[in-house]
């Protein structure tokens, strides 16, 4: 039988002999420095590193002062970046920013100035370009409803998808 050394009761696993624990701002500033994070990101990775939740709300505090979390630029950052890229309509841009806790009076202000630099009906129309080629040579009603569904779930509005889709198929009237 093969005994293995004990772990020292002080040692944090994936910790070096000596080394400790950085505090709770170094932590949160070492993470904000990979990208931008939410205010809800920030706090549960500290809560999960186990800090004390009275240690988590100052870090917060000092981080939001100093501009290091701002929740809103965050939004307004993310819904440019993933609309210019065609990634996803307001709907699923809604969708992830919540799950990232942002609030919701300062989704819908992002969504409100992405309106007005950004077209949703182009990039519907380039989503469905891009799609379609992968389509080729399917069915005409696959290929229909396979671009309705990849539409949807890039988030677009169930009317800009089915105006989207009627522009490269004819008979979308029946699924509508």
């Amino acid at each position: 039988m093969v005994s293995r050394p004990t772990r020292s009761p002080s040692r944090e696993p994936g910790r070096r002999a000596g080394s400790q624990r950085p505090d709770a701002w170094n932590a949160a500033v070492k993470w904000l420095a990979v990208r931008a994070r939410t205010t809800h990101e920030v706090r549960k990775a500290l809560e999960r590193a186990g800090y004390a939740i009275e240690e988590i709300n100052a870090v917060i505090a000092r981080l939001t002062a100093a501009r290091y979390l701002d929740d809103a630029d965050f939004a307004r950052t993310w819904v440019s970046t993933r609309a210019q890229r065609g990634a996803a309509g307001p709907v699923r841009l809604a969708r992830e920013l919540r799950a990232k806790g942002i609030p919701d009076g300062e989704i819908v202000a992002a969504l409100r100035g992405l309106n007005e630099e950004w077209d949703s009906a182009a990039a519907a129309g380039e989503a469905a370009r891009r799609k379609l080629k992968a389509l080729e040579g399917l069915p005409a009603d696959t290929a229909r409803r396979r671009l309705l569904a990849y539409l949807e779930r890039r988030g677009f509005s169930r009317d800009l998808v089915l105006t989207t889709c009627r522009r490269h198929f004819a008979n979308l009237d029946e699924i509508s």
